[in-house]
């Protein structure tokens, strides 16, 4: 039998979830600066002891936005490996990736004030948050790159761990500075663009003339 003084942890805390979506509220209409753990306290309909029962101060509150914020990129490549399917190609894959980032950005968009203030104020865990969110989405394209590598699919020549982060960072620039304001057609013709050059910088073959399975589409027609 499990005892009872196990203590819960704080996501099971039905006053945790409302702390955070008043702080986050109140830090998106008013600013952070402006906004106090009273405030906080009389938005989440709490008392104020409740609020700092569950966070120091309202940089814990950010910073805990923040994780939320971030884990979201996390779980793109932990969903497309979920989710995959044997018809898809290696650039459906990257452009999966590509898309799925750029639609997390614009879905959070009103955490962009937020997101950039986090970089600059004092003690932040915006590195130390952002760190695991690049390295899953970096480690997804090495994933398919390395296999792509041994199927013969890659440019001889190539420092493919080299070529795969600069390339990463690339799209990564791209999705830091793209307008959450962009229609669908926008989301789709950057995607396109990117994974377009991503490919062509590493590949030996054209995406079209690649399989599922790595074998190109020509070399499969001359064998029949």
């Amino acid at each position: 039998m499990l005892s009872a003084a196990v203590a819960e942890s704080p996501e099971q805390n039905p006053s945790y979830q409302r702390i955070l979506d008043a702080g986050k509220a109140l830090f998106v209409e008013q600013g952070f600066t402006a906004t106090s753990m009273g405030s906080i306290a009389r938005r989440a309909d709490v008392v104020r002891a409740t609020v700092y029962n569950n966070f120091a101060d309202k940089d814990a509150i950010l910073t805990q936005i923040m994780r939320v914020y971030f884990d979201g990129y996390v779980e793109i490549p932990q969903r497309l490996r979920e989710e995959a399917r044997p018809d898809q190609t290696s650039f459906e894959l990257v452009q999966a990736m590509i898309r799925g980032a750029i639609l997390w950005r614009i879905e959070n968009a009103e955490l962009r004030p937020l997101i950039d203030l986090s970089k600059h104020l004092p003690n932040s865990a915006w590195k130390e948050l952002n760190a695991p969110a690049d390295a899953a989405m970096l480690g997804w394209i090495r994933e398919i790159h390395r296999r792509d590598a041994k199927r013969g699919l890659i440019r001889d020549g190539l420092d493919l761990e080299f070529a795969t982060s600069a390339l990463y960072s690339m799209i990564e620039a791209v999705i830091a500075s793209f307008d959450v304001r962009s229609s669908r057609r926008k989301v789709e013709k950057t995607v396109q663009q990117l994974a377009l050059l991503h490919w062509h910088a590493l590949y030996r073959v054209a995406p079209d003339d690649m399989g599922p399975d790595g074998a190109t589409i020509k070399r499969r027609s001359r064998t029949r």
